[in-house]
């Protein structure tokens, strides 16, 4: 589950364990960002 949804269930609950697990997928995606996030090949890009 991204952070996103955890985010959204935090704001429908106010679970604080929901919180803390927003906060930790925040901090994963964050610090786990691909090298290379584009979709194509090399020079496909904007020019």
């Amino acid at each position: 589950m991204d952070s996103k949804n955890y985010w959204q269930l935090f704001l429908e609950t106010g679970a604080p364990e929901l919180y803390l697990m927003y906060s930790n997928a925040l901090k994963m995606e964050e610090t786990h960002v691909p090298e290379r996030s584009g979709a194509g090949a090399e020079g496909h890009g904007l020019q």
